[in-house]
């Protein structure tokens, strides 16, 4: 594990304006820091996930310099804020500009996952917090983040909370 984070640094400061200003960002520091949340099974491997998609996105870039990998940062912004959309690896490879052999290994090196298993965290997560946060039946909610299937969506989620949909909207704390 030493070896795996070396190059990271011991400690990130993140100004306010900074996370402010990143929508994306903001949102992933939220769910690290998701307060009264019930432990349950696969809660270890999404915090995980959580945590590298924070570092990732909140890594010094060059101020005035251009993104070290702009097809990814293409794929990225695709996946965050089209994420309902009908993506494959390969639609996100040409959203990107590139091939999806190409593409597939850049993104797993710079976000340390695979195009489509940041993508289905994505869609889980925005599903989880329409759940959790609006009055949408449920049965609207597989549709409204891409799903097709009510059957698929139920199985992701159940993968990614370790509850199904129904539950994790009822433990969901009221909001007044």
């Amino acid at each position: 594990m030493r070896g795996e984070t070396a190059a990271l640094p011991r400690a990130l400061r993140l100004e306010r304006r900074r996370v402010e200003g990143a929508p994306l960002l903001r949102a992933t520091l939220a769910a690290l820091a998701a307060p009264g949340r019930r432990a349950g099974p696969g809660d270890r491997l999404l915090a995980l996930r959580v945590l590298e998609t924070a570092l990732v996105l909140a890594a010094p870039r060059p101020p005035d310099g251009p993104c070290p990998h702009p097809g990814i940062a293409r794929g990225l912004a695709a996946i965050e804020h089209r994420y309902a959309e009908p993506w494959t690896v390969v639609t996100l490879a040409r959203e990107a500009g590139m091939g999806r052999s190409a593409f597939t290994a850049a993104f797993r090196a710079a976000v340390g996952t695979s195009p489509a298993r940041h993508l289905t965290a994505r869609r889980i997560r925005e599903a989880a917090r329409l759940l959790a946060e609006t009055g949408l039946p449920q049965s609207a909610v597989p549709a409204r983040v891409g799903y097709r299937s009510r059957v698929g969506f139920h199985l992701a989620f159940r993968t990614a909370y370790g509850v199904t949909p129904g539950e994790y909207r009822a433990a969901a704390p009221r909001r007044v």
